[in-house]
């Protein structure tokens, strides 16, 4: 018997892309949109047997319907690189599958898929997301919608349909009066849904409707009558065609259900190979434990639920050495992976259960044990959470969120279902947590991240916590006089740019702005787009008139106000300090970043800037004491490049930005004046971020030929440097990594993607990658080391920010010397290099006047 499959595979592919997270294997190849493609095939193989299958693509190039309505589909997003990157493979997996791929152009994979669906006249399923393909039910096809990911399939025939109030050819005479967003299908200008289908029941048909237009009443009428000619046209955009030329028979798209040994090659190298045995093969499937699957096999554990305190004491002084825990919802813990206990919670005096504060108190001698091993997502919050209880969590201690970081950095892990949910822990989160742990250890050993993790990243949880407990004191006078100071001159810069717009206008709205600045000023502009015209910073640098010079003082103003001056009054404590959250697990080049309040990013180019750094105090009767790198990343350029002009500048204490700007000038190092050292120095540090010739030329205000004269004259004078950056970026090219100085894995997916800018951007990235990796592998060093210095010294300083290659500590004045010289002595010597680290200490009243 007959049985026909048809795919409608941009349309899954994009569904699965978006259900499932953006994971990607070792070599960073995206993977998630392929497995829940797969996924789903292989279920509908499974329940269905199909004996023919094709899958159907769409192909990037205009369709018929484009000649009749050049704004069809113009609404629609372009594919994401990270989606785009996945169609080539999943095709090359489909084609060891021994299932025909088609495409035409011209055409869409509706029409191909509508053609072939009448053609052979036989029992036929179309699988799609989208709902225009209900149109091609008859009384042989069936089509089977992915209403939410790829799992969740409505079936519809003619019954079902029918039920819904639709018929095919109501389908697409509906489109044709309410349009199609998505499709940008104009219909009738103000007929929505529910007009459509009362129009539709009442009149039978679009042309029942034109027949009866005098009986339709108002500007009903006028809007149906004056648009004729377009819900007639948006008629035949919505209309599947199904007389396609496509040359495909019957016998071409035969599913013999064999696939070759190359699919599941793939699949192993894709690392999704626990597909390989819904696809026929037996052998056992060994995934990266983080590997994503939209629905796995559920994981069933033991789960027993504890609502008498008695049990739970009992239970928690029984002999064990390792517990995982988590506090959400409920409470629960597991000794061994294979049982989840449940704490029942109490909701109230009268409810059965534990209550919830005694509860978590129990655990107290467990979590201060230093026998127990503690196992946890996100230690550190979880340090917060139980300090409010007066329990402190001790070493050791094990951070699933911290190791599934390591492993990948390139993935975001934003909750610990995102680590549990692909493995198949729905509902048993603590036994998940103890078992992911175990296996990510392996993982961790395997990637030659031990180090990393034991002597780095883990000690630095501790660090961190006790800097955001510790917080930043704001002095409320100094935050006070320039909020007074900011709303006078921007409410000064308002009246003068109303002024010289000769009209009051909304100066936060970006179409309002351009308006008068493009429209009513006459200034030149850009092409206007259905937003408006662009009116960012760079576009209106390039405007010579008074009003734009005060627009953009204006908008510096008002972003300095509300970000530094508004939003450090909203989360300030009542002590006056703030306490920011430092992200350990965030970037993919291992550096911290900071929120709530972001202190990593108080401006410090500008002098209004860095006037914001006053605000910012030591507590009473103490000093700020700061130290920054000085060119640590050119510092780790010469280790890393062994380029012997860089080391012995370094070794020898000499100015790395006169003696590059002597041999790109051509002169003799006295003779090297300010404003060529000044731009070296742009060249120097550019270099290292992959800085382009244009890029260049714009930021020290030469001709592009002259900047590209700079860089060609760099690399002659320091060859080594050339070479390393190039083998950078050939090595993770080959590979999609490259590692730190402390061994720290980038991925890089940018190199799979199709798009030539993402992958530039991955070349350039890999460039530098060592170097700004190993420039917060250093910090975080030192931080540890200037951490435990103090502690173990009986100091009462406090260290309490990093800033890129800056550390503050809060230092009494009567510490203030030795502090300088701990703080200085354990940033230089944090690691050992073929140049020397230097670090000069300061101290101020404030972070603006650190000397």
């Amino acid at each position: 018997m007959t049985k026909i499959l048809l795919l409608d595979s941009n349309s899954l592919i994009n569904r699965a892309f978006y259900a499932l997270p953006p994971l990607a294997n070792r070599q960073g190849v995206y993977t998630n949109a392929i497995y829940g493609y797969l996924s789903m095939l292989a279920k509908l193989i499974n329940d269905h047997k199909p004996t023919h299958i094709a899958a159907i693509f769409d192909v990037k190039a205009p369709t018929f319907r484009h000649k009749m309505y050049d704004l069809y589909k113009a609404t629609r997003k372009p594919m994401q690189p990270e989606l785009a990157s996945q169609l080539p493979i999943l095709k090359e997996l489909l084609g060891a599958l021994g299932i025909k791929i088609l495409t035409k152009e011209g055409y869409e994979a509706d029409d191909i898929i509508g053609t072939l669906a009448k053609r052979f006249d036989e029992d036929t399923i179309i699988v799609s997301g989208d709902r225009d393909v209900l149109q091609l039910v008859d009384d042989n096809t069936r089509v089977f919608n992915t209403k939410r990911g790829v799992s969740d399939i409505k079936v519809y025939d003619l019954i079902s349909l029918e039920e819904e109030g639709f018929t095919p050819r109501k389908i697409i005479e509906y489109k044709a009066l309410a349009g199609d967003h998505s499709d940008n299908i104009p219909g009738a200008p103000g007929v929505g849904d529910k007009t459509a289908m009362n129009l539709l029941d009442t009149y039978g048909g679009l042309d029942g409707i034109y027949l009866n237009i005098d009986q339709i009443k108002g500007k009903l009428r006028e809007k149906l009558a004056d648009n004729k000619d377009i819900v007639y046209l948006s008629k035949e955009l919505a209309t599947i065609n199904t007389d396609a030329p496509i040359e495909c028979e019957l016998d071409d798209i035969i599913f013999n259900n064999t696939p070759k040994e190359e699919f599941f090659t793939r699949l192993n190298e894709l690392e999704i190979k626990s597909l390989a045995s819904r696809f026929g093969k037996k052998e056992e499937s060994e995934d990266l434990p983080f590997a994503i699957e939209e629905k796995p096999k559920k994981i069933y554990v033991n789960v027993e639920e504890i609502s008498d305190f008695d049990d739970l004491v009992k239970l928690l002084n029984s002999e064990f050495n390792k517990i995982s825990l988590n506090i959400g919802s409920n409470i629960t813990f597991s000794f061994d992976g294979k049982t989840e206990y449940v704490i029942r919670c109490s909701e109230s005096l009268f409810d059965l259960g534990i209550a919830f504060d005694d509860a978590v108190l129990e655990f107290k001698k467990i979590l201060e044990s230093d026998k127990i091993n503690k196992i946890m997502f996100d230690i550190k919050a979880n340090m917060k959470f139980f300090k409010g209880y007066g329990i402190k969590i001790s070493l050791p201690y094990e951070d699933v969120l911290l190791k599934g970081y390591l492993l990948n950095s390139t993935n975001t892990i934003k909750s610990v279902s995102d680590l549990l949910l692909p493995l198949g822990y729905e509902n048993c989160i603590s036994a998940g947590i103890l078992n992911l742990s175990l296996t990510q250890d392996e993982e961790i050993e395997k990637n030659k991240l031990v180090s990393l993790y034991n002597d780095v990243e883990k000690p630095l949880i501790e660090v961190l916590f006790d800097m955001e407990e510790e917080g930043f004191t704001i002095n409320l006078s100094v935050l006070n006089n320039l909020a007074q100071k900011y709303t006078e001159e921007i409410k000064a810069l308002t009246e003068k740019i109303y002024e010289l717009a000769g009209s009051k206008f909304n100066i936060n709205s970006p179409q309002q702005m351009g308006i008068i600045l493009f429209e009513k000023l006459g200034l030149p502009h850009g092409k206007k787009t259905k937003t408006g015209y662009s009116v960012s910073a760079d576009i209106l640098e390039e405007l010579d008139h008074p009003i734009v010079t005060e627009i953009l003082r204006y908008r510096q103003l008002s972003k300095l106000h509300s970000t530094y001056i508004e939003g450090m009054r909203s989360v300030m404590d009542k002590s006056g300090k703030v306490h920011t959250i430092f992200k350990q697990c965030l970037t993919a080049t291992g550096r911290l970043s900071s929120t709530e309040p972001n202190l990593q990013n108080i401006p410090n180019r500008t002098e209004e800037g860095r006037e914001i750094r006053k605000m910012f105090v030591p507590s009473d009767g103490n000093v700020l004491v700061t130290a920054d790198y000085s060119q640590i990343e050119l510092r780790l350029l010469a280790h890393f490049s062994e380029d012997p002009v860089l080391i012995e500048a370094y070794n020898e204490g000499k100015d790395i930005h006169s003696i590059t700007a002597s041999k790109i000038y051509g002169v003799p190092i006295e003779e090297v004046t300010k404003s060529m050292r000044s731009s070296t120095k742009a060249v120097n540090f550019g270099i290292i971020y992959g800085i382009s010739a244009f890029g260049l030329a714009k930021n020290i205000g030469v001709a592009p030929w002259q900047a590209k004269e700079f860089v060609d004259k760099y690399f002659l004078t320091y060859p080594y440097v050339r070479d390393y950056m190039q083998g950078n970026a050939n090595f993770a090219r080959e590979n999609y990594y490259i590692r730190t100085l402390a061994g720290r894995i980038r991925y890089f997916p940018e190199f799979h993607s199709p798009n030539r800018n993402i992958r530039n951007f991955g070349e350039r990235a890999a460039m530098n990658m060592p170097l700004q990796g190993s420039s917060a592998d250093i910090i975080k060093i030192a931080m540890i080391n200037v951490h435990n210095a103090l502690k173990n010294g009986g100091y009462k300083a406090k260290l309490i920010l990093q800033v890129h290659d800056e550390l503050v500590i809060d230092c009494p004045i009567n510490e203030m010397d030795e502090v300088k010289k701990i703080l200085q002595n354990e940033m230089e010597k944090a690691v050992t290099l073929k140049v020397p680290l230097v670090a000069e200490a300061k101290s101020g009243s404030d972070w603006y006047s650190v000397e």
